[in-house]
């Protein structure tokens, strides 16, 4: 049986469960006690394939902390771009001009949260942009009246629950 390099790079494709098993198995037999060893019969074994066995489980160790050091990475930066949106996103309500707080107050007082507006108004389009507020499904009815299509609208929850946890736009958008 012969390796070809593709086999030595499809052994980095393993999913870390079974890496972590080769390493845990390749560790147990180079760090195991001999008189444990001999009761398993891996004395040979081990003193036959020792040098690939320590390779196997430094490649193994190897890629399994590459993946928890990739994954803790990941974590982190989704934590620091959530910490980054929620920010911009008070920032954005705060700054938010008169016309934007009257419309947003608008869609609170509604008790569906959801108004009927113009879909080519600047000021429509801007919020839908920004996702605070959306097209109610993605089908509907528009109604057209003097030039203006009216598309249903409602505001998205966060805006909302952002509105309530926070005292300042609170006392900006009165609730």
């Amino acid at each position: 049986m012969t390796f070809s390099p593709k086999d030595f790079f499809d052994f980095f494709k393993l999913p870390p469960n079974i890496l972590s098993a080769i390493s845990f198995a390749t560790g147990l037999i180079l760090f195991l006690p001999e008189d444990i060893l001999s009761k398993m019969y891996l004395i040979n074994f081990k003193n036959k394939f020792g040098f690939i066995i320590g390779i196997l489980f430094l490649l193994s160790v190897s890629i399994l902390i590459v993946f928890i050091l990739s994954y803790i990475i990941e974590k982190v930066k989704n934590k620091v771009k959530d910490y980054k949106l929620k920010k911009g996103r008070i920032e954005y309500l705060l700054r938010a001009d008169k016309s934007k707080t009257n419309l947003i107050k608008e869609f609170i007082k509604n008790e569906t949260h959801t108004l009927s507006l113009p879909m080519n108004d600047g000021l429509i389009l801007e919020l839908e942009h920004f996702m605070i507020i959306s097209t109610a499904g993605n089908t509907q009815l528009a109604n057209y009246d003097y030039g203006n299509v009216y598309l249903k609208y409602f505001l998205q929850p966060w805006v909302l629950n952002v509105i309530i946890n926070n005292d300042e736009l609170k006392k900006k958008f009165k609730i």
